[in-house]
């Protein structure tokens, strides 16, 4: 049984992922330079807290569905495991390979680059926006071993001790860095989903006053989440709480249901939306279309709305449905 309204809330924040690459990829191809603080504003109050809410959402829902399988815990983590690795390796090498050729041939706005050192080094080192991918498989292996042999709310104390006070990781290994970013909102995600029913019969009536206050320390922390990482936690915690509790008390309110199919598609759409993003800054500019505003929404809307039709293709072809993680075809039998 889906969440409906957290499914929309899911869809909401992979808008917000498509948004965010819109706006970096306008930043770094230095196209509209007279609203590059402005650009940079949005695009820092976005990164404030979405990806951190990606993370509370799939600790939350991992939490809660495994729980409601049977088989063990090996083999939970298994067919995980070999779900998500194919997916992550064809596309390290799918956008690779487009990066690559596109920088070559196509004269296309590239906002990074790559070589072939750093297709050889996926293993540990993710290409750009697939590290949030690279993290997801690092935590779903993980985690649910941690909370085998210790209490989850340890778990979630640990990473946060780590996130806190630990020396960021250099070199080749800084995806730590990542793993423990992403590990601290996936573990209490999870925490969270435990504790459920207490925690809703405690603030039911309180949200309101808690979605007030939120709002208000994510606006008071966010000059200040480069400071340290508490600040930032704050600041994260704080905007995915009041967007939580926005979603939640309107769930039936159309402008938010419709986010429910970007929720069903939010992985698919994740993988694909750079892949439309990065040439439509190119056509967009080889039209002479130089309005910021018709730039940010057609390149918003078109990676946000094709990939969901991808996907849909994908899925009337069981060969091809693992490419969006929802492979049936890798899986250890019980």
């Amino acid at each position: 049984m889906r969440i409906e309204w957290l499914d929309s809330l899911k869809g909401f924040a992979i808008f917000l992922v498509v948004v965010g690459h819109v706006i970096l990829g306008y930043i770094r191809a230095e196209t509209f330079t007279e609203y590059q603080w402005s650009l940079q504003f949005v695009y820092d109050v976005i990164y404030s807290f979405h990806m951190p809410l990606f993370f509370l959402i799939s600790g939350f829902l991992y939490k809660l569905t495994w729980t409601q399988k049977n088989s063990g815990l090996l083999k939970k983590i298994s067919n995980k495991f070999l779900n998500m690795v194919p997916m992550y390796l064809l596309f390290s090498v799918v956008f690779w390979l487009s990066k690559y050729y596109a920088t070559l041939y196509g004269n296309i706005q590239m906002s990074d680059h790559f070589n072939l050192v750093d297709l050889m080094h996926i293993y540990i080192a993710p290409l750009s926006y697939l590290w949030f991918l690279y993290v997801l498989i690092w935590l779903f292996v993980a985690i649910p071993i941690f909370e085998s042999i210790i209490k989850p709310t340890i778990v979630f104390i640990i990473f946060l001790c780590l996130y806190f006070f630990m020396p960021p990781v250099y070199g080749l290994l800084k995806i730590i860095n990542l793993i423990i970013y992403g590990g601290v909102y996936f573990t209490l995600g999870s925490v969270l989903c435990m504790y459920q029913d207490q925690l809703r019969t405690i603030i039911c009536n309180k949200l309101n006053g808690i979605g007030f206050i939120s709002i208000v320390l994510a606006v008071i922390t966010f000059p200040y989440i480069e400071v340290h990482n508490i600040l930032k936690f704050i600041c994260a915690i704080s905007g995915s709480v009041f967007l939580s509790i926005l979603f939640f008390k309107f769930k039936n309110i159309k402008w938010v249901t419709i986010w429910n199919i970007c929720g069903r598609y939010s992985l698919g759409i994740y993988i694909l939306h750079l892949y439309f993003s990065g040439p439509l800054r190119t056509i967009f500019k080889h039209l002479s279309i130089d309005n910021i505003m018709v730039c940010l929404i057609l390149s918003c809307m078109i990676s946000t709305i094709v990939p969901i039709f991808i996907v849909k293709f994908f899925d009337r072809y069981k060969i091809t449905s693992w490419v969006f993680g929802n492979s049936k075809l890798i899986k250890l039998k019980s």
